[in-house]
Order: C-alpha cells, then sequence, then structure tokens
C-alpha cells in the first residue's frame, strides 16, 4: 500500500475533531493544513459520516475534469463517478449510511475517471478510502486519488500551476478569460444568457496598511471560500488582480443574477476576519456586464466589468454597477481604448489636416473660405474619421491639447502660404468647449498668430452654439479679444440648440452656421426650408452672414442661393481633402570668387 503524505496525516488529525471544539489557534492550524492538502499532488476529499463532501483539494478538479471539483455540500457517492478497467460504473466509494456492518478503515482499489468533453484514454487512479473515527464514532472519511501515470501526474500538477492562483486556488485571470472567450463565441442568439460579475474589496489596501500583508492574504482565503459557497457548480469563480475577483454566471438571466448578487453582499455582510484579536468588516464592490453576442472579446468585457466595478466603488460600500447593454459596453470601451491612441498619434505625429471649401451663392461661384478638420493616421496609413476618436478626446479632455495642435500647424501653413505668394484664402478653425473655457488659451491663439506672423483677417474660428452658451462669460471673453486682433468668428450648428435665438445677441459672430439638419432635407420638408428661411432672415437683420451646411445636391444649392443665403459647405460641392503639400525653394548660397 502507497504511504500516505504526511501532511494528509496531519489534516486527518485535525478533521477528527469538532471545527467549534478547536481552540483560535487550532483554527489557524486546520487553514494552514488545508493549504498544505492543496499542494500535495495527490486528489484529496474529506466527507462528513454521511457521505456528504466537506473538502476537496484543488488537483481533484483536474482529475475528474471538472473545474470547481466537487463542492461542500455535495453527495461524494453521487458526484464522483469511478470505472473498471472494461468502463462498467463501479459502485459508490463509500458505504451507504445505516449500512449494518462498520466500514473498514482503510482500503483500496484501482479505478478509472472519464472525463467529459476528452476523448482520450481515461484516467487510471489508485484510490485510497480511510475512515475516520473518534472514540469509536465515525466521524470523516478521507479519499486519496492517485494518478497512477508519472506523466500525467507531473503534466497535471504543472497545468494546474499555470491556470491558478497559488494563493486563494482558484483559476487566475489567463484561464478565466480563456473560458469568458469559449462561451462568448457559443452566444449565437439571443437565447444566451450569462453575466459577468467583476468583484473588488472595498478598501483592501487599508487591511494591508493596517494588519499586514500577511492578514491581507488571508483575508483573500477566506473571503474566497465564503464567496464560494454561494455559487452553484457551474459558475466560473476566478481571482483576477490582487483583491479583485471575478465570476462567470452561466445559463443565467439577469433576474437571476441578481439573486445571486443579493447573495454575495449579504454573505460578506455577515463575513468577519479575525486577525490578531480583532475583527474586521469588509465590504464589495461589483459590476455587472451581461455576456451576450454584441461583445467582441472576452478582454473587452472583463475591462467593461472592471469599470462598472470602479463606477459601483465611487458610490460607496457594497454598491452595484451594471452595464445591461453590451453594445453600450462595446462604446465605452471603444472610447477608453482610443484614449491611448490619441495619445500615440499626437507623441508620433500622427495627426492630419485637412480642408473642405466654403463657396459665396452670389455671383460666380467661388471658395470664399476652408474650414479646417482634423484626421488622424492609422497605425496601417490608413486616415481615421474624426468622429471615431473626437468624442474620446472631448471626453477624456484630450481635446484642448489637439485644438492647439490644429493652431500650430495652421498657422504654420498659412505663414507658409504668404512667405510664397499662393493661396491666401481665408481658414476657419474650430474651437472646442474645453478650449474656450480656458483661461489661457485666448492668449495661447493671439501669441501662436504673432509668432507665426498670420494676417488676422484670414483667420476665422468657429464655435458651437452648445459650448458658447455653456462657457458664456469665457465665450465673450475670447471672442472680444480676437475680434480686436482682426479675426472673425462664426456660430457653428446654428438652430440645434433651444436656446439659439435667446442668447444670438450676446454672441458678437459674423457668421451664422445653419445647422445640417435643417439643410439636408429642405428640399422635401416644408418646415426644414421655413427653418432656414427665417435663419437667414434674422441673421440679415443683425449684420451676420450665412453659411448652409450640408449641401449634397445641386438643386439643394441653387434653393439657397434663391433665397438670399451666403454661403454653402457641402459633398455636394467638394469633399474634405488633405491640405496641398507646398514647401519653400531650396535657398542657395552664392560663393565669390
Amino acid at each position: 500500500m502507497t504511504e500516505f503524505d504526511p501532511k494528509s496525516v496531519e489534516y486527518l488529525g485535525l478533521l477528527a475533531r469538532e471545527e467549534d471544539e478547536l481552540m483560535p489557534g487550532a483554527q489557524i492550524s486546520l487553514q494552514a493544513a488545508e493549504v498544505a492538502l492543496g499542494e500535495i499532488a495527490d486528489g484529496v476529499i474529506v466527507t462528513d459520516a454521511e457521505g456528504v463532501v466537506t473538502y476537496c483539494n484543488p488537483l481533484i478538479g483536474e482529475l475528474t475534469g471538472n473545474l470547481v471539483g466537487l463542492l461542500p455540500g455535495l453527495s461524494l457517492n453521487e458526484n464522483l463517478r469511478l470505472y473498471d478497467d472494461s468502463g462498467a460504473p463501479l459502485p459508490g466509494v463509500l458505504p451507504v449510511t445505516g449500512a449494518d456492518s462498520a466500514p473498514p478503515s482503510m482500503r483500496e482499489f484501482s479505478a478509472c475517471i472519464l472525463r467529459p468533453g476528452e476523448e482520450r484514454e481515461p484516467l487510471q487512479v489508485s484510490v485510497q478510502v480511510m475512515a475516520v473515527w473518534d472514540e469509536a464514532i465515525l466521524k470523516n472519511f478521507v479519499l486519496i486519488l492517485r494518478d497512477t501515470s508519472a506523466t500525467r501526474r507531473i503534466a497535471s500538477r504543472l497545468s494546474w500551476q499555470t491556470s491558478h492562483d497559488s494563493l486563494t486556488r482558484l483559476p487566475n485571470r489567463q484561464f478565466f478569460e480563456s473560458e469568458l472567450q469559449k462561451t462568448l463565441s457559443l452566444c449565437n442568439d439571443k437565447r444566451q444568457h450569462h453575466v459577468l460579475l467583476y468583484l473588488d474589496i472595498y478598501q483592501f489596501k487599508v487591511v494591508n496598511d493596517a494588519l499586514g500583508y500577511g492578514a491581507g492574504d488571508q483575508l483573500l482565503v477566506q473571503l474566497a471560500q465564503v464567496l464560494r459557497r454561494c455559487l452553484s457548480s457551474d459558475d466560473l469563480f476566478a481571482r483576477v488582480g490582487s483583491d479583485e475577483f471575478a465570476i462567470l454566471l452561466r445559463h443565467c438571466t439577469l433576474e437571476e443574477a441578481g439573486r445571486v448578487v443579493a447573495r454575495l453582499r449579504e454573505t460578506v455582510q455577515n463575513f468577519a476576519f479575525h486577525w490578531d484579536g480583532s475583527d474586521s468588516r469588509v465590504a464589495l464592490s461589483i459590476g455587472v456586464v451581461t455576456v451576450d453576442r454584441h461583445a467582441s472579446s472576452a478582454s473587452q468585457l472583463l475591462a467593461a466589468a472592471n469599470d462598472a466595478c470602479s463606477a459601483a466603488r465611487d458610490q460607496g460600500r457594497n454598491r452595484v454597477k451594471l452595464f445591461s447593454d453590451s453594445r453600450k459596453v462595446v462604446e465605452k470601451r471603444r472610447e477608453t481604448t482610443w484614449v491611448a491612441e490619441i495619445h500615440a498619434a499626437l507623441r508620433e505625429d500622427r495627426l492630419m489636416l485637412y480642408r473642405q471649401p466654403v463657396v459665396t451663392l452670389k455671383g460666380e461661384q467661388s471658395v470664399h473660405h476652408y474650414e479646417v478638420l482634423v484626421r488622424m493616421r492609422g497605425r496601417d496609413g490608413g486616415v481615421i474619421s474624426p468622429g471615431l476618436f473626437l468624442p474620446a478626446a472631448e471626453r477624456y479632455g484630450l481635446i484642448e491639447e489637439i485644438d492647439r495642435w490644429v493652431i500650430r500647424r495652421i498657422f504654420a501653413y498659412m505663414a507658409l502660404e504668404q512667405r510664397l505668394g499662393v493661396g491666401g484664402f481665408g481658414y476657419a478653425v474650430n474651437i472646442s468647449g474645453i478650449s474656450l473655457g480656458d483661461e489661457t488659451f485666448a492668449d495661447f491663439v493671439l501669441r501662436e498668430l504673432t509668432d507665426a506672423g498670420v494676417a488676422p483677417s484670414r483667420v476665422q474660428f468657429e464655435i458651437t452654439e452648445t459650448s458658447a452658451i455653456d462657457n458664456l462669460e469665457r465665450a465673450l471673453i475670447f471672442i472680444h479679444k480676437l475680434r480686436a486682433a482682426g479675426c472673425s468668428f462664426a456660430l457653428d450648428d446654428f438652430g440645434r440648440g433651444v436656446s439659439s435665438l435667446a442668447y444670438l445677441r450676446q454672441l458678437p459672430v459674423d457668421y451664422l452656421k445653419i445647422d445640417g439638419s435643417f439643410v439636408r432635407n429642405m428640399l422635401e420638408d416644408e418646415i426644414d426650408s421655413a427653418m432656414v428661411s427665417t435663419i437667414d432672415h434674422l441673421a440679415k437683420r443683425m449684420g451676420i452672414s450665412t453659411i448652409a451646411e450640408y449641401v449634397e445636391t445641386p438643386e439643394l444649392m441653387e434653393k439657397l442661393r434663391l433665397m438670399g443665403v451666403d454661403y454653402a459647405q457641402g459633398f455636394g460641392i467638394a469633399a474634405a481633402a488633405s491640405l496641398p503639400e507646398i514647401s519653400e525653394p531650396p535657398q542657395h548660397s552664392q560663393v565669390g570668387s
């Protein structure tokens, strides 16, 4: 008979006593013994006298092909399937409760395990069963399962180590992400219901700082154990960060997930962490994300769930944040990934300037000025539309840096045009609301304008109606400073906001750009046509010129001309194109004789 590992024997001695009879020091030994059992290269299962599992070390999961092994509370005979060499099922490992004859203290036999989803040969194991007695009372059964194949034994251990966290014995982030991706790949229709939970321990750093890292590690171990009891055998539970856990609730609706979350929160609220004579209470922050066919990757889902968890943490203790629509999750993650890309584009000089002509509608059609537009050159050389990265730049505070980059580049280009005597057109530059609200921005523009030597009359600034109203005081300061220098201003997207007319008298602008949503359909929609006519008439009474956006057909341009609109811009006239390349001729030095 194979000898037992000494660590196993130590653990069996501890199991012979009821847990409530143990002194605090003995409880710590019990935890240490469980950790020791997790380190040995045999599968270990402990049951009570009725054959109900009370402990299962991680190697059982590897041997049986079931990731979570046998959870506490399960019947061993019903859930551990063993077979003989011919594939016939063996009877239950443990004697049936109430059997007349007492079980032997020790027995050993060979068996096979047929793991689900595997087409390879059955796993050959030796099984040792030990009955633990205390004063003639049967207390526990302990099973030791050993892979009789040395190669398989080593491979199994290595496989477990690469896919599990050594502290909590839970699957690690790499394994969890892989399993999540597999689940996601099977979400082909609306009938697939899975939910991802992302948990972190609220203010875990306080425990580490106050009690030490040893206490923090023990807290993680204990908390992992109590959380696991709230889950079913089909759920995947992993440690994915220092104090972060993830749970995949397979085949679970949001309503069902809500009940699981409530159970997790209640369990943690009732959990007290004992350390060095004191009790500590902990709390969770939980992010919830649905797993469905709209998500593109497991890493994206995990990142979104982490974001939801962070939002929950910002709201206080034991809070939950739900991102139920994975399409919104995808969009949010797409925005955040643009932040790094924008930083890289600025650093690597991958932003590009385009221009689109604004033409006069009076007399012979000709270019009046150009609107400056920004694009990004992708890492593959392709051109990225501003609609993809500018919203993220505005949301995450990068738009002002882009505005300043545009100002420097277009002024340098205009200065070069002046030196070469080409072009001479004016350029309209868009200013974001964030830059408009920066009290230093006007002085920055004036300084760049002076340093470049560009004629201010060639420079026009476009500000949106919304940003002007939101930053009215700053907008007025900016407009007055730059108009005093000789620049002109256009109010962009006019008519979109509900306060357009109320604020127009306060903003000293030279042009109104009529919102394209009215212009585009004015041939078919009388109300849109009336709106354009009303805005144009109002602007004329105030001495302001009008520019129509989104002019896409000659018929539309003709109607605008007859209506009296001054200028037009849109794909029906010309699409945006990159700035024409110009360069100063090389300087030739003359060498005297």
